[in-house]
């Protein structure tokens, strides 16, 4: 009788979803339904079991404030369960990613030498990404004692990739990724992230303005204009404070401030020019590596 119980616990322990499979989240993401709080969203590199988040919103007075989240770690969720072979545990419902939120401050964008030593990090609050699809979740945070939740979806501009952790790279490279300063580390603490779709990348440039504080600038239409080089008008958007509820839309202001292009080289390497407000740089940049296996996009 013993051994026949053993045996039923082992089949039903096989048949139970207690491993799933991880579905890349890498991509951009804003509140769902598509379109209805146009003006903010969150990008998401995911690597291995960890999400690096960067959102950007905006702060008292309307002014551009970027969060960041770079060590979200994750794991399933089951329903509760009655069923006393799993006490406690129940169906897969999803994967949630949980972690601190920091708000940094730093060097100025157009600074002759970047120096990561001038970065200063300081906890805000925490996060927590629930997803019951690869397209679909919730994104809740508390930011200076102010609790909310909101319903996310990726954003599609364009012919949307397939993306999964691990595996081989498409015949075409996929920028989608999180990009920092080359060679790696050599500028902590900005960065950009590629969403690429089709012809088209949405690129979002987390940076600093003169006085330090975190500012970012959008490229949302980098067309491809020759192989592997996308370019286009840079943008800086004001709009409702983070915790504005309900969003209005109507306020988010764009501003058109210069222009952007990103040449790759390869798979991993590229150049960033840019010009805002009059002033020109350009910057070697290589995805940011920080787990595996690394999500691919194809």
């Amino acid at each position: 009788m013993r051994r026949l119980s053993i045996l039923l616990f082992a089949l039903l322990l096989h048949t139970h979803p207690l491993a799933q499979v991880q579905p890349s989240y890498q991509g951009l993401w804003w509140n769902a339904p598509a379109g209805s709080e146009s003006g903010w969203g969150v990008n998401i590199t995911h690597q291995g079991s960890i999400l690096f988040a960067t959102w950007f919103t905006y702060a008292a007075g309307g002014r551009g404030m970027w969060l960041v989240m770079p060590s979200m770690m994750g794991m399933a969720e089951y329903e509760p369960s009655e069923d006393p072979y799993y006490p406690g545990m129940g169906m897969f419902s999803g994967w949630a990613y949980s972690g601190e939120i920091y708000r940094t401050t730093g060097p100025a964008w157009d600074s002759a030498t970047f120096d990561s030593t001038r970065v200063q990090v300081a906890p805000v609050g925490m996060a927590t990404f629930r997803f019951g699809s690869p397209d679909s979740g919730t994104f809740e945070y508390t930011v200076n004692g102010v609790s909310q939740s909101k319903s996310i979806t990726r954003q599609v501009f364009s012919r949307m990739p397939a993306c999964e952790l691990g595996g081989p790279a498409g015949a075409e490279p996929n920028f989608q990724d999180l990009w920092w300063r080359s060679p790696a580390g050599s500028e902590s603490g900005w960065g950009l992230n590629v969403a690429h779709q089709g012809d088209i990348v949405f690129a979002t440039w987390f940076t600093y303005g003169t006085n330090g504080d975190g500012v970012w600038y959008v490229l949302p239409a980098g067309a491809k204009t020759a192989d592997r080089t996308y370019a286009g008008t840079l943008y800086q958007t004001t709009g409702p404070r983070f915790d504005a509820s309900p969003w209005d839309g109507s306020r988010v202001d764009v501003k058109p401030v210069g222009s952007a292009t990103l040449a790759f080289a390869d798979a991993v390497n590229g150049t960033f020019t840019y010009t805002v407000d009059g002033r020109t740089a350009s910057k070697a940049i290589t995805r940011q590596v920080y787990s595996t296996p690394k999500s691919v996009c194809r």
